[in-house]
Parts: structure tokens; sequence; C-alpha cells
């Protein structure tokens, strides 16, 4: 059982889908746009300094529910991670998203052995702060340059493996919704599950990265795959990250206002009532 952060908000934005904005404009659009929360990305060129990220939030009166992301959490990038949560505890995030690196060339078991040694290391830290690390598996497309965790099923295993009620998981659309085990493996993470992600998969372009869908546009059946998230007792907010370049040539509080109507169509009826 991953631990009770109280009260959550309902609607996050992640500041993927606005890498060119300064955080402080980033928050602003959030906020003026009708979002709860949202999620900073900390590895962003525009993103600052957290103190002046924190500021920022709390002038726009807006809530900062997870920071993402605690760099790759191996032996190696402890260090690193140490100080994305020392950034999220000046943030007041609930929980920060990490991710699993790259696999050891060759022999993709001595990775799994290495996350589990930096959790080992930088999990009674996060315990400490009482902020989550949510492990986050990617879609199989990034196993050899982003994260060799690619199903859900291995978040599962590792977080049942720790037992802590600070290790959970986060579950992102794009990333698992291929999976054939899919409802198998919410049903497992139960409330392990600490934040869940939406956005759309249309083909990718020449770069994988920022060539996610608005919720509508692609192939996902969006509201059943919340279905089973609420299915597996999620009852948290949900966040819309829609990595794209399209939102460069719109008007900040335009993009935010976009996504917020996009998410909001997405979620009536299916997560009512999932504040915590």
């Amino acid at each position: 059982m991953c631990a009770d952060h109280g009260s959550r908000p309902r609607t996050v934005l992640s500041q993927g889908s606005f890498l060119h904005l300064p955080t402080g404009k980033f928050v602003s659009a959030a906020a003026e746009a009708g979002f709860d929360a949202v999620t900073l990305w900390r590895h962003a060129p525009t993103f600052g300094d957290a103190g002046d990220a924190a500021a920022a939030a709390r002038a726009a009166g807006i809530r900062v529910e997870a920071v993402c992301r605690g760099g790759y959490v191996t032996a190696a990038g402890k260090k690193e991670t140490l100080r994305a949560l020392a950034d999220a505890a000046v943030l007041g995030a609930s929980q920060m998203v990490v991710i699993a690196g790259p696999p050891s060339p060759g022999d993709p078991r001595a990775a799994a052995a290495d996350l589990s040694r930096a959790l080992e290391q930088v999990l009674p830290a996060a315990e400490r702060a009482g902020i989550a690390l949510a492990l986050e598996p990617f879609h199989p497309m990034f196993a050899a340059d982003r994260s060799w965790l690619v199903t859900l099923g291995q978040a599962v295993d590792i977080a049942d493996a720790f037992d802590s009620p600070f290790l959970g998981i986060t579950v992102d659309s794009y990333h698992l919704w291929w999976d054939p085990a899919l409802a198998t493996g919410l049903h497992r993470a139960g409330d392990r599950i600490t934040g869940v992600q939406i956005a759309d998969w249309t083909t990718p372009g020449g770069d994988v990265l920022p060539s996610r869908g608005m919720p509508g546009e692609g192939v996902i059946p969006l509201r059943e795959f919340l279905r089973l998230v609420t299915t597996a007792g999620y009852t948290g907010p949900v966040e819309i990250e829609v990595l794209s370049d399209r939102f460069r040539a719109l008007p900040p509080l335009d993009a935010a206002r976009a996504l917020k109507t996009a998410l909001d169509r997405t979620t009536a009826d299916v997560m009512e009532g999932s504040q915590a």
C-alpha cells in the first residue's frame, strides 16, 4: 500500500507539453486553464531553480503534484536521484517519477539488479521526506535508450519485492496500452498505483518522443483504460501528458485550455469522485 498523502487534486497538467516555456509561465497557464495541479520536469532546460518554481506555483495558486524525473535510478545515478528528491521536497510534491534507465549491454538482468541496489540506497531518503518514488514502465520502443522496464508486470514485481508504502507505480496509457496483460497488471498493482497519465497513440514520426496525440486522435481506448484503473482501486488524479511540438505554436493559455478540455472530456463519468 502506498503512503497516504492527504487530499489530492483531480486534474494535473504535465510540463512535458510546455518544455519551451519557463516554469513560471507554465504554472500560470495551467492555473488559469483550471488545472488543480502540475507535474514539473526538473530536467527541462527551462525548469530553473526548485525554489523559484515553488514560489511561482504558490503565486499561481496551483499545487505541484509530482516531479519528473528522479534521474535514471541506478547505483551510478544515486546522487542525482537524491538531488532530485531534495528538489521534490522544496516543491512540496507528493511523489517523484523514477526511470529505470537503459539496459546493461548484453545483460538485462544486470540492469534489474542495479535498479534494486539503487532503490535500496534512495528509498530510505524518500521515506524520510514523505515522498513516494513512482516507477514508470515505458513503451518497449524506448527499451534500448531510456528504460529496460517496459511492462507493468515488471514494475509490480519490483514494488512487491520492496513492499514499501513509498514505492509506487505511475501508469501511462501511451506506454502501456499495447500490453495484452494490462488488466491483470493493473489488478496486481492495485493500491501501488500512485499516478495515472494519459495521451493517445498516433503513428510516430521521425522523433518518437514528441509524437503523442491528444485524447481521441489515436488508437488507445482511453476511457476503457481509465475504467480498468478505477477497477484496480485507483481514486487519485489524472494527468494529461501530451509530448508534442504542436504546442510551441500556440499561446500558452490556449494550449493549456485545449488540454484541460481534452482531459475533462476523457475522464467524464469515468473518474468522478476520484479525489482522494
